[in-house]
């Protein structure tokens, strides 16, 4: 699975060629989707307003909630000191570290998280 942490997210509202092709594309099957952990969707609209309103609209993006385990499990991760606006994708790409794949602009941010993460440059 592909998850966009807020940066691809920033990325996207931006016209980034990869991740604009991936989100226009409807697929039937979500688990072939990009996914968009809720909380990268709010701290991408906190640096930049409407961001959730832009990527909400494309077919090819599949948004995450997030319950109380993953609050729990956000909390922990943030806790032991990562910033709070990767937590969400952590968490989420951690259900299936062999192929959750976060797509991310600061690959650094996950040092020490044993996530999958790919750098997808500057836009």
């Amino acid at each position: 699975m592909i998850f966009l942490d807020h940066t691809a997210v920033l990325a996207l509202c931006r016209g980034h060629r990869l991740l604009s092709g991936l989100a226009v594309v409807e697929v039937d099957d979500l688990a072939q989707r990009a996914h968009v952990p809720a909380l990268c969707l709010v701290a991408a609209g906190l640096e930049r307003p409407g961001a959730a309103a832009h990527v909400g609209a494309l077919p090819g993006l599949e948004f995450l909630p997030l319950d109380f385990a993953g609050a729990a499990a956000v909390e922990q991760v943030v806790s032991a000191g990562l910033d709070w606006s990767f937590g969400h994708a952590v968490y989420a790409a951690s259900s299936d570290p062999a192929e959750g794949q976060i797509l991310t602009a600061v690959p650094d941010a996950y040092n020490g998280t044993g996530m999958w993460v790919v750098d997808i440059g500057k836009p």
